[in-house]
């Protein structure tokens, strides 16, 4: 690499001595052309040094040594000459290649490696063509061609202008693939892209125009000086990329100021992302029980492959595992950057990993509660299934059968049998309105075969109370809400009758925004205290409180909350609130 940057001050420093001694090139064109190569060598120099295993570097370094290898052909030696005639347009192809690989230094797509393909093709493939019949003892200053094999001068200028016809459709390649690269870029990618771009694409437009007019045409010159002046800042916008990335470091300082402040995950993840400059970038955090990341609020995280999409970034603390950042593969070309982001945010990532984990945590124990609560829904639906298609069947049975024998015995038998039959039916019959009861105390069937309003309707009805309900519309909702919902009304109105002593009941159900709301008010003696329910002592009167305090933890199990509110004297409300999702 850097026998390569000697090698291209050795012929920079010579063509500057060629061109003097030559005379005919105008100091200025002279000194922009030197200090244009001299910026490649340099800027390749700082790319390597920063990054050596990206080839941007050598690539820079490359175009410089073509530039200043374009001027042997000013020699007088008629060895260095004739190399000077294959060399004429050296830098092009490197430069192609360049400005097609920047940032990374890799060509992307097939196109890509077939644009360059056809540059080195051209610019050291036709020269060489060209070379073979020019005869160069008819310049001023008659310089053997040791290549010359026949003078042909109609052949050497149809040559020339093959090479420019190609090098202005490789413009128009270059062109459309640093467009379609630019619309799909990513926000921090074109911060990269945009000064290396501008420059290439004025670049490669002076050599489109200069192409198409001929190198006969007077404005031909104009369009060459344009392409030059371009090519000659195009290591300077290289190394304003590079002095960005060093501005850029600033943000280290700013992220460390903000540290300072309590933030939450979402905070510190717009703060990561606003210092690197890449809003897509997101958070993850290392779990180590599952071996797999979490986001800030505990869920479950998947590590994207490092792509062309996405890239990853992990960050450690004292050799442990914390987080990683997940971001624009633009990025990686600034790895010291991202390391020191990471470094400075370590603490914060650790703390937020560390309080992300307790979010898991409880996000697995409330799944726990609720698979618990589901789990128990459906046993008691099956409780209720077998004594409905089970016992209270057998108990129909034989009501009936004791019914027929009533029937058949009557008048044959003493009054005193007659009355023991009797009394066994309405015994039977009291075991059947009992085991209905009971049915319906484990789980409603009409709750599972009409829904929850319908449900409601019938409870009021079988309720000794003047019961007032009013619900909107609500929509078909998991099994675990419904019974939640079923059993809250249907324990408010337990206690309403037997120790509120109220006479009036008014229920109300609104579902909006996903969350169904349920509110029973009574007008009774009040005086319920759902806290004091654990110890048995809850309500004016009796332990109204020991089954709203079980409500109140199945509600908690599906992030749901139960409010009592029973000043004494002045009634009860029992309001209850549970998140619903989306509506089926």
């Amino acid at each position: 690499m850097y026998l390569a940057v000697g090698f291209g001050v050795l012929l920079g420093v010579s063509g500057l001595v060629f061109k003097v001694r030559d005379g005919s090139h105008p100091i200025v064109d002279t000194v922009l052309g030197a200090t244009g190569g001299f910026l490649f060598l340099a800027a390749g120099a700082v790319a390597h040094a920063r990054r050596p295993m990206n080839r941007v570097g050598l690539l820079m370094v490359l175009v410089g040594v073509g530039f200043f290898a374009e001027d042997l052909q000013l020699s007088r030696t008629p060895v260095i000459y004739t190399a000077g005639l294959l060399l004429t347009r050296a830098s092009s192809g490197f430069a192609t290649r360049l400005v097609l690989a920047f940032p990374s230094g890799r060509l992307a797509s097939r196109a890509q490696r077939l644009l360059v393909a056809a540059a080195y093709a051209t610019v050291f493939g036709l020269p060489l063509v060209a070379a073979l019949f020019f005869d160069s003892r008819q310049r001023p200053i008659p310089i053997p061609n040791l290549l010359l094999v026949a003078d042909n001068l109609p052949l050497t200028r149809a040559v020339n202008h093959i090479e420019e016809s190609i090098g202005a459709a490789i413009g128009v390649g270059v062109l459309v693939v640093l467009v379609r690269r630019w619309v799909t870029a990513s926000r921090p990618l074109r911060r990269v892209l945009a000064p290396v771009f501008l420059t290439a694409l004025v670049g490669a437009a002076a050599t489109v125009a200069g192409g198409a007019v001929g190198s006969a045409d007077p404005r031909h010159s104009t369009f060459l000086w344009v392409y030059w002046v371009a090519f000659c800042l195009l290591p300077l916008a290289f190394l304003g990329g590079v002095l960005r990335v060093q501005l850029g470091r600033t943000a280290v300082g700013d992220l460390l100021g903000r540290l300072r402040e309590p933030l939450s995950p979402a905070d510190l993840q717009r703060l990561l992302a606003r210092s690197l400059g890449d809003p897509s970038l997101r958070v993850g955090y290392w779990r180590p029980e599952s071996e797999a990341f979490i986001d800030g609020d505990g869920r479950p995280l998947r590590m994207p492959e490092n792509d062309a999409e996405r890239a990853v970034w992990p960050v450690e603390r004292d050799g442990r595992r914390v987080a990683a950042l997940f971001h624009d593969p633009a990025l990686r070309e600034d790895p010291h950057r991202l390391e020191a982001m990471a470094a400075a945010a370590g603490l914060a990532l650790d703390n937020q990993r560390l309080a992300a984990e307790v979010r898991a945590q409880l996000a697995e124990v409330r799944a726990s509660r609720m698979r618990i609560v589901a789990a128990a829904d459906a046993e008691r639906r099956r409780l209720e299934r077998d004594l409905h298609d089970g016992a209270q069947q057998r108990l129909v049975v034989a009501r009936l059968l004791l019914r027929l024998a009533q029937e058949r015995l009557d008048g044959t038998v003493d009054e005193q049998s007659t009355a023991l039959l009797a009394r066994s039916a309405d015994g039977l019959d009291a075991a059947m309105d009992e085991l209905r009861a009971l049915a319906r105390g484990i789980h409603p069937a009409i709750l599972t075969d009409a829904g929850l309003l319908p449900a409601l309707r019938a409870l009021t009805e079988q309720t000794p109370l003047d019961v007032r309900l009013t619900a909107t519309a609500v929509p078909v909702l998991t099994p675990a809400v419904e019974a939640t919902c079923y059993f809250v009304v249907a324990e408010a109105l337990t206690n309403a009758l037997k120790y509120a002593h109220a006479d009036q009941v008014r229920i109300d159900v609104e579902h909006a925004d996903g969350r169904l709301r349920v509110e029973v008010t009574d007008n009774g003696i009040g005086g319920a205290d759902i806290t004091a329910g654990a110890a048995g002592t809850a309500g004016a009167t009796g332990t109204a409180g020991t089954g709203l305090l079980g409500l109140r933890d199945r509600l908690s199990a599906l992030d749901g909350m139960l409010t009592v509110h029973s000043p004494a004297g002045h009634g009860t409300i029992v309001r209850a609130l549970l998140p619903t999702g989306d509506p089926q």
